[in-house]
Formats: structure tokens, sequence, C-alpha cells
């Protein structure tokens, strides 16, 4: 394979006028609410002196989120999309002008604190939402796995340099400035989004030979569509599983206190391993636009990803945890493009908005749930076996799908330019999709649309 194959394909900016502006959109946007996430976790903290002040920001923000999401997906496929993300990110913009109020104050209100980020969660879910239902629109589908890279490649960087430059901003100036340069970012994020063209929901008879057509308004429709169809079923069903059995980072603290040492700075590195190789995978994500077999290559880097994960929970050496987490961020990233791709593929276009909401939903839920569980299994064993057991449960997920749904593991996505085509084995209510729908909303206690 030559090298210019195997870097990161950035046809979809050259050839995808809207998909460019949305493109700088997130990367705007993920700048400043990376630098705002680090501010509110360290006002919080100021204020509350209690790391439970911390996780109750991110909880609010968490329980927001997965309502504004399934609100989203409902008006997505009702309303103009451009428009429903436009007001969405204004409103955004409002909390963050808010929480710079509150911080620029004599006696800041953690009360204030919580009702914004509520506020920003909201406002974040309906336009996470309504973003990954209209990106199949703006690209070719033989560009979706290529969107897919590009998407994730912003996302991990962020997750790198934002928290770094928000740390020195606060250093330098307090958490009010962080709070504007996220308001300001935002709505340079609203201009950007503002023109691209008008973005209608998709047309009602997408699905027009399904018996239940009737009912497709419903916000359940998203739900009914999913467990009848065989590949976004099992898609789902293995998402799921992968969110509720990740790495568990909320152990970081204590891997590092009983098992590796190092302290505070092996901490940060453990943190950022996983992006790293993220932004690796990303960067050389060329080859995923080719591969013949994604739902087979998407299963192998469920596989792989457990792996990892069981490799971390088995290290007893800083460099071998933080090769281990690598392999999972880069496995995630595999994952990531292929899973989404497929997903919109084989989702009729006045289905996605709640089809996107019924994922973004999962994620969420699958966050919280999956912290509970790490620490529920750190008490029953240890944090390096609850890593163990993770790992074990998503590789499993990953031979047992690969066995028992044959439909997955044969799944197909359009390439070099191919028409879109029924997959061999898609089930009732299938109809030619798009492409790539964005990437995942990234963790609490702030978003990016």
């Amino acid at each position: 394979m030559r090298l210019r194959e195997l870097l990161i394909d950035l046809e979809p900016l050259r050839t995808a006028r809207d998909f460019r502006r949305i493109f700088l959109a997130r990367v705007v946007s993920l700048l400043g609410l990376g630098m705002a996430a680090v501010a509110l976790s360290a006002q919080v903290y100021d204020l509350t002196g209690s790391s439970f002040g911390v996780a109750a920001s991110s909880m609010i923000m968490s329980v927001a989120v997965l309502a504004g999401s399934l609100a989203g997906g409902v008006l997505a496929d009702r309303t103009d999309r451009r428009t429903l993300i436009v007001a969405a990110r204004a409103l955004a913009g409002l909390a963050f002008l808010a929480l710079a109020g509150n911080a620029f104050s004599d006696h800041p209100s953690i009360t204030a604190i919580y009702a914004c980020v509520a506020w920003d969660g909201l406002a974040t879910g309906v336009s996470v939402t309504t973003l990954m239902a209209v990106t199949p629109t703006l690209v070719r589908p033989d560009q979706l796995r290529a969107a897919g890279a590009l998407v994730s490649l912003t996302g991990d960087i962020g997750a790198i340099a934002a928290p770094f430059l928000g740390g020195v901003l606060i250093a330098l100036s307090g958490p009010g400035w962080a709070f504007l340069v996220a308001a300001v970012a935002t709505g340079i994020t609203t201009v950007l989004v503002a023109r691209v063209r008008p973005l209608p929901p998709g047309g009602e008879d997408d699905d027009e030979d399904d018996e239940d057509s009737a009912g497709r308004s419903s916000p359940l429709a998203g739900f009914r569509f999913a467990l009848r169809h065989r590949t976004v079923g099992a898609l789902l069903a293995l998402g799921l599983v992968t969110s509720l059995f990740a790495v568990p980072t909320v152990l970081f603290p204590e891997v590092v206190d009983k098992r590796l040492g190092g302290g505070d700075l092996t901490l940060g590195l453990l943190y950022t391993a996983p992006a790293a190789g993220a932004v690796l995978a990303s960067a050389t994500s060329g080859w995923i636009g080719r591969v013949r077999a994604p739902g087979a290559v998407l299963l192998a880097a469920v596989f792989a990803g457990g792996l990892g994960t069981v490799a971390f929970g088995l290290s007893g050496h800083v460099l071998a945890a933080l090769a281990a987490l690598a392999v999972v961020g880069a496995a995630g990233v595999v994952y990531e493009v292929l899973e989404y791709a497929l997903v919109q593929h084989h989702t009729p276009d006045g289905l996605r908005g709640r089809i996107t909401s019924v994922v973004t939903a999962e994620e969420t839920t699958g966050d919280i749930v999956g912290d509970i569980e790490a620490a529920a299994l750190a008490r029953w064993f240890n944090p390096s076996g609850a890593a163990v057991v993770n790992g074990v449960v998503c590789a499993a997920a990953a031979v047992l799908a690969a066995v028992f749904v044959p439909g997955l593991r044969r799944a197909e996505l359009p390439a070099d330019d191919e028409d879109d085509a029924d997959d061999e084995n898609t089930g009732p209510g299938d109809a030619p999709g798009g492409d790539f729908a964005g990437g995942p909303a990234p963790a609490a206690p702030l978003s990016h649309p």
C-alpha cells in the first residue's frame, strides 16, 4: 500500500462545500468548548471543594444531553435541520455568556452554573443529533468513511489540545475568559452553519412499503425501525455493549494510586493515551475507505479494543498501560467511523433524526451506567480486574456477533462512486441510505455540535 493511500482522505473537504463549512464549525467549536469544560470543572471544584460537585455537573449535563437528543431526533425529522442547528447553537452561546457573567461576578452561584449546564446540555443534545442526521446529505455515498475519519480526527485533536489551552487560559485570567472564548467560538459556529444550504427533513415516502408507515411521525418510530432492521439493530446492540463496558476511565486515579504509581503525571498520560492512539488512527485512515468488508472490520475493531482493555488491566508498567490504551483509542476510531457509516447508510432519511437520537441516548446512558458498573466491579475485584472483565465482555460480544449475526459481518457500504444498493441481508423497511452522520457526542461536562 502506498503512503498516499494510507493517509487520511481529504476529498470531502475539497469537493463538498457545505461539509467543509460544517467541518470548520466543528473545529472552532471544539477548541472553545474544550477550554470551557476545563474552566467549568475548575470553577465548580473551587466553589464546592468537592469532587461530588464536579460529578454533579457532569451528571446534569449528561441527563440534559439525553433529553435534548430525544427531542432533537423528532424535531430533525420534522423541521429544516439547518434552522434547528443554528437555533440550538445560538441558545448554547447564551448559556456560555451566562456562565461568563456568573464567573465575573463577586459571588459566583453554583446554582446558576448547574442551570447553565442544563441549558447548554439541552441545546447540545438537539444540535448534535440534528448535525449527525444531516451530514449524510452533504457528501457523496463513496465519501462517507473519509468524512467520518475527518470528523473523528477533529474530536481527537480537540481532546488533546483544547483542555491544555483551557488550563493555560484559566491560569492566566480565570474561568470567566474561558467561557467567553466558548461563547465566541459558538457564535462563529452558528454563522458557519447558517451559511450551509437549507436542509429540509427527509421525505415521508422514504419508507412507504412499511406496514406501520402511518406511525412514522411518532418519536418511537426510530426504536421500531431499529428493532426490525437486522443490520441497524445489531449495530445498536453492539454499541450499547461497547458503551457499557468500555475502558473504565473513571478508575484511572485508583489504578495509578494502587498499581502504576507516578502521581498526577501518570494520570494525565493515561487520559491522553487513547486520544493519541485515535489521532494516529485517524491520520492514517485512508485504508478504511477501501475495505471491502466493513462489517467484518468493525467487528475486528471491537475485538481488538476489548483485547487492548484486557492488556491495560493486566499491565503492571506505565509504558505497557499507555500502549494498551493507545490500541484501544485506535480501534475505537475504526469502529466509530464504520458504525456510523453503516447505521446511516441503512436508515431512510426521514428517520435519520430519530435513529441518531437513539444512538446518542444509547451512548449517553451507557457512559453513565458504565461508570457505575466499573466502580461496582472494582469493589468486587479491583480496578485492574474491572478493566479485564470489561475487555473480555467487549471481545466476546464481537465474537458472538460475528457468529450469530452474519448480516452484520457481511454488511457493505458504497465505494468508488457506486450507486447505493440494498444489502442482501437487509430487513423490512430498508431503504437505500446515505452516508456518514458525524461522530459521537463527547463526554460531559460540555459538548459540541
